[in-house]
């Protein structure tokens, strides 16, 4: 395999909303450029970057796969990314690990939440941006209808630089507007040619729009076209591919990808107007000592996993990007995130699945490739050349988990089963989280949803062979207190033999929210002896633990302890643990206690027909609605809605848009739960009997 040099490397995130075809469009891709010799389809099992059993199954993308292009001198990576909101953080990942984003919108569907979200993040990481209208050969396909919506999001940024011809079951090739020459026919059998005669007028307007933006992009050449009236092939070529860089244009392009289409423009596009690793900003790094610095692409190693798998047979197989040096097969690597060495094994470059990988003897700076059996590395983690050289880059911004699960297993043994499977399957998906509850000691679940969880679960039986049991998903209630209250409580134990005794007297006081626990002592004369202030400490952190009135950790709350007694015989460390842990519970019980929910800040877009219904709905789960916009015949609503009130969203707004709406959430913040939620808690709370 050719070693290709940073100027020759061009690395793509295809991303979008899900159902937009690009795995279907990046087998296309891969067909055309001649890295496979059959055209992949999701229909069938075959396209080459879905190759999960589950993806396979269910025809979704569920995790980041990559693949090379060779086309004209050039690599294009290529690395499609799912586009559902439950596996969003595969998607963060692909576009760090890119220097472009190639944007896909159905042409019958247009513009959905996650095609906003992923041009907002390209935005924000500053990624030149294509779009390109997927679908075209489809019945009622309609390119200018997408062009308007890609337009409206980007804020009349976007311009076409092709041109369907025909469109619906009639869709035969595209039309370059900067080259003025047809593309007809699928993916290995494509003609070049003159443009069609019927399209010679709306391929001259089209092409004038197209140098109106990108003259409008650059002084220089706003003056050559009021000059001159127009630019010429060099002048727009020159000024497209710059204006790209600079996020001032954003090119959109015209495929089909199940039928390949328009592919090979796309391809031609994507050598001419991508930038190279060369022409995108140094990555930030941090060294040890907590110093921020540059590194451009000549400096010593620096590589980022953008991607872990777990094969069955291959072991952990790490996908990476390197940002700075270069990678020789077999060397030595420091991982600067955890401090421990590495062998780089097994270096190949990505064709989608890791038994088409193909082994390669070196990758250079700007390229995207796989290692196996790295031992103390995992997604997100930064590999250098040697501990000298150490720098971490920018983690990868992936979304925080928004529901949890308690799991359990069918039969004895399972549940140790699944916890190794789930620790294995959150090393390929860090959006994962395991913990144990603090009250009930069961395995608990998080991920970005319903769906989210479910798959995983699904993995598991089917990777490992032990089925997963979900329970309800459980809100993270918290307790605090709203005013502050003073109490005495006095432990006093005989048995016979040496007794216990400990009189303790403590105020609590409510704290601002997220401050968390402050423990201080205001006793002045030896009341308690100094060193049985940390037992009191300890008794009081177990009810902070578990609760004081629903069983819900407790925060933001100051205990003081500021009189007492001790006995010189029968006072020991056991017996303030009990005194402080029992004065700290009356306390609290005084304190105005209280029951916190988390609130979600919910996101739902759905066509403008069911935006009054879905006001209605979230006002119904106890929302606060915040706002709303139309645009392209979508609405978007936003609101504050309780957790609680969102568990089973997904299914809801599933039945209620016949599966056309979408959603996201977040935590905003924690507020007081309604009295009468709070005491249906308290009544079924059964404290946990604490041994004296």
């Amino acid at each position: 395999m050719k070693v290709y040099d940073t100027a020759s490397i061009r690395n793509v995130a295809v991303v979008g909303h899900g159902g937009s075809g690009k795995t279907s469009l990046v087998a296309s891709l891969l067909f055309t450029a001649h890295t496979t010799d059959k055209l992949g389809s999701v229909a069938e099992g075959t396209a080459p970057t879905d190759f999960d059993p589950e993806e396979i199954e269910r025809k979704v993308s569920m995790a980041v796969a990559a693949a090379y292009a060779e086309h004209k001198d050039s690599k294009i990576n290529l690395v499609d990314a799912p586009g559902y909101g439950s596996f969003l953080g595969e998607a963060f990942a692909a576009l760090r690990a890119c220097d472009s984003a190639l944007i896909a919108v159905h042409s019958l569907d247009g513009i959905g939440v996650q095609t906003e979200k992923m041009f907002d993040e390209s935005d924000k990481q500053g990624l030149p941006a294509f779009f390109i209208v997927n679908h075209l050969d489809r019945e009622r396909a309609e390119f200018e209808r997408s062009v308007a919506e890609i337009g409206a999001l980007t804020k009349g940024k976007a311009v076409p630089v092709a041109l369907p011809i025909n469109e619906g079951p009639k869709f035969e090739g595209v039309v370059c507007l900067l080259t003025q020459k047809a593309y007809r026919g699928k993916a290995g059998a494509v003609e070049i040619g003159d443009v069609p005669g019927d399209m010679a007028g709306a391929v001259a307007a089209a092409r004038e729009k197209l140098i109106e933006v990108v003259a409008g992009a650059d002084e220089a050449l706003t003056e050559l076209w009021l000059e001159n009236g127009t630019l010429d092939e060099q002048q727009l070529s020159t000024g497209l591919r710059n204006a790209v860089l600079s996020r001032g244009v954003f090119p959109v392009l015209a495929a089909s990808g199940t039928l390949g289409i328009g592919t090979t423009h796309v391809l031609d596009a994507l050598v001419a107007l991508a930038p190279n690793p060369s022409q995108r900003p140094p990555i930030k790094v941090k060294a040890e000592d907590g110093s921020e610095s540059e590194r451009g692409i000549d400096g010593p190693l620096v590589a980022q996993v953008i991607k872990t798998y777990i094969d069955p047979f291959a072991g952990r197989v790490s996908l990476f990007r390197v940002f700075s040096g270069h990678v020789t097969a077999d060397m030595p690597a420091w991982n600067a995130t955890t401090g421990q060495p590495e062998k780089l094994s097994g270096l190949a470059l990505p064709k989608g699945s890791v038994k088409a990988a193909e082994k390669v003897s070196e990758v250079k700076a700007g390229d995207i490739a796989l290692v196996t059996k790295l031992k103390e590395t995992h997604t997100g983690n930064t590999l250098c050349a040697d501990k000298a050289h150490a720098v971490t880059v920018v983690p990868i911004p992936f979304p925080l988990p928004v529901i949890a699960y308690a799991v359990h297993g069918e039969g004895k043994g399972d549940d140790e089963k699944i916890g190794e499977a789930l620790k294995k399957l959150a090393e390929e998906d860090p959006t994962i989280r395991l913990d144990r509850d603090q009250r009930s000691h069961e395995l608990m679940l998080s991920g970005l949803g319903a769906d989210h969880v479910k798959t995983v679960c699904d993995k598991v039986g089917k990777r490992f062979g032990v089925k997963p049991q979900l329970q309800k998903p459980k809100v993270p209630y918290l307790e605090t207190i709203t005013k502050s209250a003073s109490t005495m409580y006095r432990h006093k134990k005989q048995t016979g033999g040496a007794g216990q005794f400990a009189e303790v007297h403590m105020r609590v006081e409510p704290k601002p929210r997220g401050t968390g626990f402050e423990y201080a002592s205001e006793i002045f004369g030896g009341s308690i002896s100094r060193n049985f202030w940390p037992s009191i400490e300890k008794g009081v952190k177990s009810v902070m633990e578990h609760g004081a009135i629903a069983g819900y950790p407790l925060v933001d709350v100051k205990a003081v302890i500021f009189d007492g007694k001790e006995h010189p015989v029968d006072s020991k460390d056991i017996a303030f643990q009990v005194a402080g842990r029992e004065v700290f519970k009356a306390a609290i019980k005084e304190a105005g206690a209280v029951v916190l929910e988390p609130i979600m800040q919910v996101t739902v877009t759905v066509p403008d027909e069911y935006m009054g219904d879905i006001l209605g709905d979230l006002t119904k789960r106890r929302g606060k609605p915040l706002g709303s916009d139309n645009a392209g015949g979508k609405a978007r609503i936003r609101a504050l809605v309780p957790m609680a009130e969102m568990l089973e969203y997904s299914a809801t707004l599933k039945s209620m848009t016949s599966d056309r709406g979408d959603y996201t959430m977040s935590l905003d913040h924690y507020e007081k739960l309604p009295a009468d939620i709070q005491a249906k808690l308290m009544a079924d709370y059964k404290p946990h009997e604490t041994e004296d």
